[in-house]
């Protein structure tokens, strides 16, 4: 198998795969002929099915990053469109709560944050920073 090389265009193609409608509707027919609409999650882009659908693997395109600037700023782009595709969906209800929180953990590096419970003493600064006299 032939080593497929970096190429300039990569950046508008990783960007293109990443767009697109995050959901679409379909009508149907029900069975006393009235209609309703039904709204389906669109397939989930992702890096390995880029990485598939041109010829390499993701740890190819992973170095491209590391080299390529360009490609750099477009998968980031692109990591960005993905969030946007996982939020609109889960608000939605397309994805159950548990996946969406998987996918984001894992394929968007996203952490949940400790809740602090903030002590008086965080509080009364806080007042007063913001309620000067």
């Amino acid at each position: 198998m032939k080593k497929v090389s970096y190429q300039p265009s990569y950046c508008e193609e990783v960007l293109a795969f990443f767009e697109g409608p995050a959901f679409h509707v379909t009508e149907i027919q029900k069975k006393d002929g009235s209609f309703s609409l039904v709204e389906h999650a669109s397939e989930l882009p992702t890096f390995a099915a880029f990485a598939k659908k041109i010829g390499v693997t993701c740890a190819d395109l992973r170095a491209w990053e590391a080299r390529q600037p360009a490609f750099k700023y477009a998968c980031e782009q692109a990591r960005d469109r993905q969030a946007n595709f996982l939020i609109q969906n889960s608000l939605r209800g397309n994805y159950s709560a548990t996946f969406a929180v998987f996918m984001a953990k894992n394929l968007l590096g996203w952490q949940e944050s400790k809740d602090k419970k903030p002590d008086e003493t965080d509080f009364a600064i806080a007042w007063e920073e913001t309620h000067e006299p």
